[in-house]
């Protein structure tokens, strides 16, 4: 072996080994797990199927690398080495199964722009902790790394050759090298295609749904509610009809009909309509969050999930005098009672700046009631990498709205008929600064998230005086926001489909009920998605925000999403020119 031959492969070598240490370590939740068998993404989605197949030439390519070294390490005998090389020269599997792959990204294809500006990558995303940006620098970095490989297999077999005197003439070895210069420019794309790309962390609905777990709800805001129209009115008349009740509250409760058979709306009743004079009501447990399981009517129609029924009552309108009729009406309640989970935190929360700690996740918490907005925070350290050993979900600032103390308005927002409106959308910043926290603030009727903003050194890692600069950033003005409609949804966890993210631009969402008939309007919607939102690795975010998603008749989810830093200015990997320079021997 020629001295500098040798080197050179050493240069690779050393390559690979850093390549190799940036997948195992600072990309150690490598996308290769996103896709094919652990059901992730569907094979028949574009581009499915072209992944697998590369992720079945770079195994078979790490292998014969493997093989390899072990043979230049340990001095296997002279046959086997031989053997392995001649495969790799005579059949040149390796680099023809590269140049493929290259051609399907790069050539005619053109599959990794067709993935990245079509934002077909989060097919491959929303289930694992990566935004496309940093999906589409790892898998770069995984092909880049089997491109190495490749080339290194060849280098090392023309020189293992050379020295048992069957080395091939310089044409053939120079021919076996050409392949490689088909890398030239691919490096100035991918940073090109790095800086289209969505860098939004968000996460798919899981394969199943699970109360407390993956999800929370929004309890008893408005749920279906049957009332006498005797009741509706101080004076106790039955002159008008039910849809004159658009606001009202209950005054009593008349010869004690069905309404002493049920629980008493306290608060306001909305929106009474009339469906049919005679009923049967299957009333919920005790303990249920629901006040029925389903309504009946005398036609067969039925209102809810009709099934086997512990407690049903009857309730049928009468005629008081001849001609004035005395209707049951099918209403809205907003009851503010102890089994209302409607509260939504106002309080700051901050990372911990004076440590040099930012925001690097989100995820929603129901405690005692309320629902929070919990950060995970992280230690900054040089070149925007994120100490992990200091990763943690900062506490909640976890309190009671029954506390001493705490107030309406300042601690904590109430949901209400009146106010039950959240702004969506993202709050985002340019590269000269992270997020370092949150809080929810209320415009009007509407709960809008606001993210403190710190300005950073990149280089050093360091926050620059967070403490006098840091500033926070709203969404604007709500009421030019449209309105993304729910009407007559079916209860969110039954939806046969995974939610889809909807446009948040300029948008806001009201919680309100169930549909009527699906559900009896017993069920608050949308549900709140509970999963945790991070990046993996950790990273630090240039924004974050809040969007729906869901399925066309369901009621859908709110959930938090995160912006992850933009390192496309930062990105620099070795070169096939680099590698044969004179500076590399």
């Amino acid at each position: 072996m020629g001295e500098e031959d040798k080197i050179h492969l050493d240069t690779i070598f050393n390559e690979i080994d850093k390549l190799d240490h940036l997948i195992r370590v600072e990309h150690a939740h490598f996308p290769a797990y996103s896709i094919g068998t652990n059901g992730y993404v569907n094979e028949s989605a574009i581009g499915a199927s072209d992944m697998l197949d590369m992720y079945s030439t770079f195994s078979y390519i790490a292998r014969h690398y493997k093989k390899m070294r072990k043979f230049e390490s340990a001095q296997w005998e002279n046959m086997t080495q031989l053997n392995l090389a001649k495969a790799q020269v005579l059949t040149g599997k390796d680099v023809k199964s590269m140049e493929r792959v290259n051609l399907k990204l790069f050539g005619e294809d053109d599959l990794i722009s067709r993935l990245a500006l079509v934002n077909q990558l989060h097919q491959y995303t929303c289930n694992t902790p990566q935004s496309p940006q940093l999906f589409l620098y790892a898998f770069y970095v995984n092909y880049l790394v089997h491109e190495l490989k490749a080339h290194a297999l060849v280098e090392w077999a023309w020189l293992l050759l050379r020295k048992f005197g069957q080395g091939g003439s310089v044409e053939e070895e120079q021919a076996s090298r050409e392949a490689y210069k088909r890398t030239e420019g691919t490096l100035p794309k991918i940073k090109e295609l790095m800086s289209l790309a969505d860098r939004s962390v968000w996460r798919c609905d899981p394969w199943k749904h699970e109360a407390g777990v993956t999800y929370e709800e929004v309890t008893r805001l408005l749920q279906g509610y049957v009332e006498n129209e005797v009741d509706l009115n101080d004076d106790g008349t039955c002159r008008r009809d039910c849809g004159y009740y658009k606001s009202a509250r209950n005054e009593g409760c008349f010869d004690s009909e069905f309404c002493s058979e049920q629980p008493k709306c306290s608060g306001g009743v909305h929106d009474c309509r009339f469906v049919e004079s005679n009923m049967q009501i299957c009333q919920a447990e005790k303990n249920s969050s629901r006040r029925y399981e389903f309504i009946e009517y005398q036609s067969g129609l039925v209102h809810g999930n009709q099934k086997p029924c512990g407690t049903r009552n009857s309730a049928k309108s009468w005629n008081r005098w001849l001609f004035v009729e005395c209707s049951y009406c099918l209403c809205l309640c907003d009851d503010q009672s102890a089994r209302s989970d409607r509260y939504f935190n106002l309080r700051p929360v901050i990372a911990d700046v004076e440590n040099n700690r930012v925001v690097t996740g989100l995820r929603f918490v129901k405690s005692r009631r309320i629902f929070h907005l919990q950060v995970q925070e992280g230690q900054l350290l040089p070149l925007g990498v994120i100490n992990e050993t200091t990763l943690q979900w900062k506490p909640l600032d976890a309190y009671s709205i029954s506390d001493k103390d705490v107030t309406e308005h300042a601690d904590y927002h109430t949901l209400s008929y009146e106010k039950r409106a959240l702004d969506l959308g993202d709050l985002k910043a340019d590269n000269s600064a992270v997020v370092t926290g949150l809080r929810f603030r209320v415009v009007g009727a509407h709960l809008q998230l606001e993210a403190q903003f710190s300005a950073l050194e990149f280089e050093s890692g360091k926050l620059i005086d967070p403490k006098r600069t840091s500033q926070w950033t709203s969404l604007g003005a709500s009421q030019h926001r449209e309105k993304l409609p729910l009407k007559d949804a079916q209860v969110s966890s039954k939806s046969p489909e995974l939610s889809i993210p909807y446009p948040s631009d300029n948008q806001y969402i009201e919680f309100t009920n169930t549909g009527f008939v699906e559900d009896a309007a017993q069920t608050t919607v949308p549900f709140i998605d509970i999963q945790d939102v991070v990046s993996e690795p950790a990273v630090p975010l240039s924004g974050i925000g809040i969007y729906y998603k869901g399925l066309e008749g369901y009621g859908g989810f709110l959930a938090p999403r995160i912006t992850t830093y933009d390192f496309t200015p930062y990105v620099h990997l070795p070169t096939w020119e680099s590698m044969h320079s004179k500076d590399a021997h």
